[in-house]
């Protein structure tokens, strides 16, 4: 493995153990207002809206899947093998 490709393996192995230390902590003063912020509660709302995208562009791409492979079936009448009179 090239050093390049050895840091990009480490900083995938240990991606996980940081973003686990960081939403260890339960709340946090948050920057401009006097409110507190839960993280848990923002990283799963974070994961909800990005599966949610993740369903959408899933059914986007089975259908399209489904459309072309309905389209261009054998037995389509589009896709019959016409006979060139002459020849």
């Amino acid at each position: 493995m090239s050093p390049k490709s050895n840091i990009w393996f480490l900083i995938l192995l240990f991606s996980p153990l940081v973003v686990i230390v960081l939403s260890s902590f339960d709340t946090v003063f948050a920057q401009e207002s006097e409110e507190y912020v839960i993280r848990r509660v923002e990283i799963w709302a974070l994961f909800y809206r990005l599966m949610v995208a993740a369903f959408v562009v899933g059914a986007v791409v089975q259908g399209a899947i489904i459309y072309v492979c309905w389209r261009f079936r054998e037995s389509h009448k589009k896709n019959k093998v016409r006979e060139i009179e002459g020849v």
